[in-house]
């Protein structure tokens, strides 16, 4: 009887065992994902605001006539230097890509191609992930958390909107 109750007690205790260990690899998992995602969405809403975003930002804040006009007047001179410099930034670009395009060979033309479009896949998809982080936002349904730096908006007296700035032609 002796030797049957040890080794049921030795049964017990490895079953025991078994289930610790497994809590604590299923919660080491758990946070394990949960640091992968938000570092995930952190890295999707890094890039910095665009005046467009900032003016629908700044429509849910309660600002006063003046701290409309100088946030207008903000926005309009910064979306005059914004636009001269995505300009310049893709003049650059255009000029990178035909200097790179001189010293490559036509296999690594081609690959080279697929990277770019693997790329620009992927900034797509990160846009598409801000893009339903507003439009969920702004429609009150639960959106994924973002990082501390940027606060969900939350609902505010109706202030009179900001009027568009115009986009200037360049």
């Amino acid at each position: 009887m002796g030797r049957s109750l040890l080794a049921g007690f030795v049964f017990f205790a490895i079953f025991v065992a078994g289930i610790i260990t497994g809590i604590f690899l299923t919660l080491r998992w758990t946070r394990h994902q949960a640091q992968a995602q938000k570092n995930t969405m952190q890295q999707a809403v890094a890039m910095p605001l665009g005046p467009m975003v900032m003016r629908q930002m700044l429509n849910q804040l309660d600002l006063t006539r003046d701290q409309r006009k100088a946030a207008n007047k903000i926005l309009v001179e910064s979306a005059d230097t914004l636009h001269v410099m995505r300009r310049e930034a893709d003049f650059a670009l255009d000029r990178i890509q035909q200097d790179l395009d001189k010293i490559l060979t036509p296999d690594q033309r081609v690959k080279f191609d697929q990277l770019k479009d693997a790329q620009r896949a992927k900034l797509q998809e990160q846009r598409e992930k801000i893009r339903h982080f507003i439009e969920s936002s702004r429609d009150g349904e639960t959106a994924p958390a973002l990082p501390q730096s940027v606060p969900p908006s939350q609902p505010q007296p109706a202030a009179p909107p900001l009027t568009p700035a115009p986009v200037p032609a360049h």
